[in-house]
């Protein structure tokens, strides 16, 4: 499988911003996602200091790791934003699995803190956004090549 950098590709239309600010090693990034302007109302102006971890396994399943970095350390990297509020993503993540039939299984977790107040309402239609996430990860997968593919 090709490991790439998910972030570079458009896979949640509320994602204004995914900007690297530093790449640590071949397999690991610190990133800033940015939420705003077309981003739900009530979710507007999020941002969150993560890491991105992608490993590729002998077994050519892909494994992204993602988590917000301990509030200090993103601070020092990228300085809070007046009219943003930083959350926090906890043991977040990607694993994509190729499976004998040339389809693959993609696993996706995420958990998340936005910081601050949030209505339950808007928080379940959260929840079922995830479900379109997950069709457009669905549709990246399908476009990248598979390693040995021509």
């Amino acid at each position: 499988m090709t490991n790439f950098h998910f972030i570079e590709q458009q896979w949640d239309p509320d994602l204004v911003e995914a900007k690297y600010i530093k790449d640590l090693e071949d397999n690991l990034s610190i990133i800033r996602l940015r939420f705003g302007d077309s981003s739900k109302p009530l979710f507007r102006n999020r941002e969150f200091i993560v890491y991105e971890r992608r490993e590729t396994m002998e077994d050519g399943t892909l494994v992204v790791a993602v988590a917000s970095l301990p509030k200090e350390i993103a601070a020092g990297l990228h300085p809070k934003q007046n009219n943003a509020i930083r959350g926090l993503l906890l043991q977040s993540g990607w694993v994509v699995e190729k499976l004998e039939d040339d389809s693959c299984l993609v696993t996706y977790v995420v958990q998340l803190d936005p910081a601050g107040w949030l209505p339950k309402c808007f928080v379940n239609r959260l929840n079922t956004k995830l479900v379109m996430i997950i069709e457009n990860l669905r549709k990246l997968a399908q476009a990248c090549p598979i390693e040995g593919d021509t």
